[in-house]
């Protein structure tokens, strides 16, 4: 945790008295309560074996969610089920039992005496002998939502025992025979039921929702006084460094980051539907962030540790025990192609799943990085992408003793040891001194901090918006991306207009991948470049289509799809917007052209045709979306290229076939896509026109082309092109039997390769193959079928 302010405030925090606990139980009379089921009528209590057998006739087998799918697997949770819509709740004290009930859940978790607790059913569950639900965590089915109640009706069974943790703290709930059993516990909870042994095990699960919220407050004063000293020596002091090499001063934190015990969703982290012992700290937190002039907003963050750690045992930890591939066919293989114990030649030993009994020795490293914050106003939320520092973490509860969300364990590899990576999500408290506000949400990527730049300009202080503006540049670059990056470009886009400063505007924008791009930034995009230039806007493109590592090639596929209309709108917008749409197809064509290049040099022919598919779309897209003039010249460059370039014109034909743009339209796109189509044609009729290969003729042309220098290759050269030759032998040792294998793969060309295990050096034999014959046939019969689909669409008339 470090040493210092953020020490003494874990530890005051942590000295704070406890309210609650995650789980408690209470037990009621069964008299109060009255349960119906459709089809089975009302429920005798204690619950006996024949009404509980009409149950299990009316229920279904139980699911459960993992991520956004909904599964059934016995595996996991064997158990069954029968829907709220079903059941009827009723009793002469029932509503009086239950308030009762929820009054003491809510003072037993520790939530404040202002919040009212409302029951809503979700299933009625019933576990037979052997059945059981592995450890899980609820979700939060409401925004409301906080936790999970669990009605146990009375019966006659042993096991089924409910077993709650959080924190490393583990609480075991047994349901009564003759008594009903009320178990509440946080949604965040991990819980499971263990197999029953005997009898059945009925409950009735309702979500815990939290409703008629005030504002919770502390009223503890004297840690109030101590945390804000803490603060105001946090932001005033030199930050503290992990590894003091050196022992350089560094500047004070510019921000506090206190980790919270439980885990929240975006909907339900709100100050007034906390949990446990993080009421009564966050309430303290508010009231010393008062004190010592901060603001305070509520975050969540995702955790990765990376530990030093010892399996209790690890079978990857082994030397010299693999064995080769069943297909290995060089005996002189030094163990390049040892298989791991999983049978996987190459593969990564990783592991995923439970490590909770694997011993921790020390933390080799961790990243901390904010992804969601509220407003300091408490209306709504955003999107962020901040990592936080070292200096700037506090936490009561460390992240060891907290249960991860997911591990995967690396055994020992040679240069270094065991590792476990452990991840986890936290909500945590951010604070910053009210002075630094601006800052400390900018370098979040914040779309607040635009807001107030805005507010500047709005106000007509130009000068104070450009100073605020300039102060971004040390950080800003690391902004731009994320399901956010829109609405971040949107408001910064109307903010570098308003600076009418390019050097700052540039700044702003630079982050940005063109993916970010779409219509309702054509206006804005517009009035950029009719305020700053065609100099100036065509360094901002050349930026957004440079931005790497920010966006995935689907990111772009889905951006060239809404090319043409984003080309459209700047057209149609005030301003510049016709020379930014030319700079936006020609960054978009430049980047396609450069892929179908790279194809149109690749040997082997799957791939190449694979890859070449791909770039149709694009390729129609641009089209769609360029000018005249550059329409054709991009036709003009098509037209030159080789043969094989029709495995993208004839895909981006047919995509065009299914477009708004068509044959006799009279758009540049529809006179381009007419030329192209006219010239495979011309190319496809060429084709068509060469002589049949012989029977006899084995030859092939040498696909690529040897780096190496290596005297081999002529050799093989010479063998391919041989009309006559389909078979050679070859005496070659390991090192160049492998550089033709390598060579003959790469280019896909059909000769086998296997090595005779005679003599030394073994003996390489190549043989052609008949798909020679078959390949030419099936590239003639798709080249006829080609053709008459372009006759019979693109005919060659004038329109």
């Amino acid at each position: 945790m470090g040493h210092g302010a953020r020490k003494q405030l874990a530890e005051l925090l942590g000295g704070v008295q406890r309210r609650g606990d995650f789980s408690t139980s209470i037990e009621m009379s069964a008299r109060g309560l009255r349960i119906e089921v459709d089809r089975v009528g009302e429920l005798p209590l204690p619950l006996r074996a024949p009404v509980t057998g009409k149950l299990i006739a009316q229920a279904r087998q139980a699911s459960f969610g993992r991520g956004e799918q909904t599964l059934s697997d016995t595996s996991v949770r064997d158990t069954w089920e029968i829907t709220p819509d079903r059941i009827t709740l009723g009793g002469p004290d029932w509503d009086y039992t239950l308030d009762g009930v929820l009054d003491g859940v809510r003072t037993a978790l520790g939530l404040p005496p202002a919040i009212v607790l409302r029951a809503e059913p979700h299933a009625l569950l019933i576990y037979g002998k052997g059945q059981f639900f592995l450890p899980h965590q609820d979700s939060e089915k409401d925004d409301s939502m906080v936790g999970t109640l669990v009605v146990s009706l009375p019966s006659y069974h042993t096991g089924g025992e409910l077993i709650v943790s959080h924190a490393g703290r583990s609480v075991v709930h047994q349901a009564s025979r003759e008594m009903v059993t009320f178990t509440a516990f946080y949604a965040d909870c991990r819980h499971e039921v263990k197999p029953v042994k005997s009898g059945y095990r009925v409950t009735l699960t309702m979500n815990l929702l939290a409703e008629h919220i005030r504002p919770a407050c502390a009223d503890d004063e004297e840690p109030v006084v101590g945390l804000a000293h803490c603060l105001t020596k946090h932001f005033t002091e030199p930050a503290e460094e992990r590894y003091a090499y050196g022992r350089r001063k560094a500047a004070p934190p510019n921000r506090l980051v206190y980790l919270l015990d439980h885990e929240y969703t975006q909907r339900g982290l709100d100050w007034d539907r906390l949990k446990g012992a993080d009421v009564t700290r966050t309430a303290l937190l508010r009231q010393a962030a008062s004190e010592a002039d901060c603001e305070a907003v509520l975050a969540l963050a995702e955790v990765k540790e990376t530990w030093d750690a010892h399996a209790p045992y690890d079978r990857y930890d082994y030397y010299g025990e693999g064995e080769h591939y069943d297909d290995c066919e060089d005996e002189e293989c030094e163990g390049e192609c040892l298989l791991d114990p999983d049978g996987e030649p190459g593969a990564e030993r990783r592991r995923s799943g439970d490590f909770s009994n694997y011993e921790l020795n020390d933390l080799i490293d961790d990243e901390i990085t904010l992804n969601w914050w509220s407003r300091p106003d408490g209306t709504g939320g955003e999107q962020i992408n901040l990592p936080v520092a070292y200096a700037e973490v506090c936490a009561t509860t460390e992240n060891k003793d907290l249960t991860p969300c997911h591990s995967e364990y690396e055994g020992y590899m040679g240069n270094y040891g065991n590792t476990l990576d452990r991840w986890y999500r936290r909500a945590a408290v951010v604070l910053w001194p009210r002075q630094r506000s601006f800052t400390a949400r900018a370098e979040a990527g914040s779309e607040g901090a635009l807001r107030e730049l805005q507010g500047h300009l709005d106000a007509g202080d130009l000068d104070r918006a450009r100073t605020l503006a300039r102060s971004l540049a040390p950080f800003w670059k690391h902004h731009g991306s994320g399901e956010a990056a829109g609405a971040l470009f949107a408001a910064a886009l109307t903010v570098a207009v308003g600076l009418r400063e390019a050097d700052t505007a540039t700044m702003l924008l630079a982050p940005f991948g063109v993916e970010t791009l779409d219509e309702r930034h054509a206006p804005g995009l517009a009035a950029a470049a009719a305020r700053y230039g065609q100099t100036w806007a065509c360094g901002a493109v050349s930026s957004w289509f440079g931005t790497a590592g920010a966006y995935t090639g689907a990111d772009r596929a889905a951006w060239l799809e809404s090319l043409p209309g984003l080309c459209t709108a700047l057209r149609a917008a005030d301003g510049d917007g016709d020379a930014t749409a030319s700079l936006l197809v020609e960054g978009a064509w430049q980047a396609v052209e450069q892929q179908l290049i790279s194809w149109l040099g690749t040997d082997h022919e799957t791939e190449r045709r694979a890859g070449m598919d791909r770039l149709g779309a694009p390729l129609v897209r641009i089209l769609q979306a360029a000018a005249p003039e550059t329409t054709d010249t991009i036709a003009a460059m098509l037209r030159r290229l080789p043969d094989t370039a029709l495995e993208c014109l004839l895909p981006a034909l047919r995509i065009a076939t299914r477009q708004p743009t068509t044959v006799c339209d009279g758009a540049p796109a529809a006179r381009a896509f007419q030329t192209l189509a006219a010239h495979c044609e011309l190319r496809l009729t060429a084709a068509l026109s060469r002589p049949v290969r012989a029977v006899d003729d084995w030859s092939l042309t040498p696909a690529g082309t040897c780096q190496t220098d290596c005297g081999l290759c002529p050799d093989l050269d010479a063998f391919l092109t041989s009309r006559t030759r389909h078979v050679m032998e070859w005496p070659l040792a390991k090192d160049g039997r492998r550089h033709l294998h390598s060579r003959i793969d790469r280019a896909d060309l059909p000769v086998t390769h296997t090595t005779r295990r005679q003599g030394r050096p073994y003996v390489l034999v190549l043989t052609k193959t008949d798909t020679i014959f078959t390949r030419e046939q099936a590239t003639r019969t798709r080249a006829e079928t080609d053709l008459a689909w372009l006759r019979g669409r693109w005919p060659q008339s004038s329109c």
